[in-house]
């Protein structure tokens, strides 16, 4: 084998291994998206701060952490709560179709979620 065709198998050899390692990972998913048929709030307005996914189905629970921005992609309608005594008491504070979020609803602790 010639000179040049030993380099340029060489070469061609150092630019798959290298192609290899400068792959990117996949993207991780976006923090300010609500996976599909999940419900998720998160900590701040804006869909900013902790988000936190619910997978939950029709009933009215407490949730976790208080949410300041909620999003629906479930295929249930969602009313969200700033609840005083035990669930959907209180002051309502938004009405979510599905596919559809709220950037500052207030401070809610509980959801309604109707089949």
């Amino acid at each position: 084998m010639s000179m040049l065709k030993k380099s340029l198998t060489t070469v061609a050899v150092a630019s798959a291994l290298l192609g290899g390692t400068l792959a990117t990972p996949a993207a991780a998913a976006d923090p300010n998206t609500c996976p599909r048929g999940k419900f998720c709030g998160w900590s701040g307005t804006n869909r900013t701060g902790t988000r936190t996914i619910y997978s939950e189905s029709p009933g009215c629970i407490p949730l976790d952490h208080i949410a300041r921005s909620v999003s629906n992609q479930t295929s249930y309608t969602l009313v969200f709560w700033k609840a005083t005594l035990g669930c959907a008491t209180g002051t309502k504070l938004v009405t979510l179709r599905p596919g559809t979020h709220s950037d500052n609803p207030g401070s809610a602790n509980s959801v309604e979620i109707f089949g």
